[in-house]
């Protein structure tokens, strides 16, 4: 469960830099050739969306594991 919020609290950092005027780039060789601000903070969203929902089942299992007990 720790790894899952860790990888959350990046993720919601990484929006927070990109909505604060952050930008990141797709490139090669140390030169950046394209933009990929808008695909990064796409990615960190569902990030954050994935673990959330992760974290609600994994709450629930144990709310019914707990339950039953």
């Amino acid at each position: 469960m720790t790894h899952l919020r860790l990888q959350r609290t990046r993720a919601r950092d990484a929006i927070w830099l990109i909505e604060h005027g952050a930008t990141l780039h797709d490139g090669r060789e140390g030169s950046a050739m394209r933009d990929a601000t808008a695909r990064w903070l796409s990615e960190q969203k569902e990030v954050v969306s994935e673990v959330d929902r992760l974290i609600a089942l994994y709450d629930g299992i144990n709310g019914l594991a707990a339950d039953s007990a």
